[in-house]
């Protein structure tokens, strides 16, 4: 389980990066018409992206390594469907500042 937290966590650094890199990555903007385009600051909601997801993949590791060294198994187990959630919700909440439309 130790190698899938470290995985899970450097998948989403990664994801974070890919974002950044290529920002059609983000979900609903590849499919706006280029009129609504021009009103999405692209650049600081890549950059946004990317942050979250990084924050994202070191709390799901430092978590999961903390809350195991404290002898919560079952608490860091859940780690690897909370953090995700709540973050990707948090996520979606704070995107909307970079959407003029």
């Amino acid at each position: 389980m130790t190698t899938f937290a470290i995985l899970y966590g450097l998948f989403f650094v990664l994801l974070g990066f890919l974002v950044k890199a290529f920002p059609n990555l983000i979900a609903g903007y590849n499919t706006m018409p280029p009129e609504k385009k021009e009103n999405v600051d692209i650049e600081g909601l890549s950059t946004f992206m990317r942050d979250s997801f990084i924050v994202l993949g070191a709390i799901i590791m430092l978590a999961y390594f903390a809350l195991r060294a404290l002898g919560w198994d079952q608490m860091a187990e859940a780690v690897f469907w909370f953090v995700p959630t709540v973050g990707v919700v948090l996520m979606v909440i704070r995107a909307q500042r970079y959407d003029q439309n």
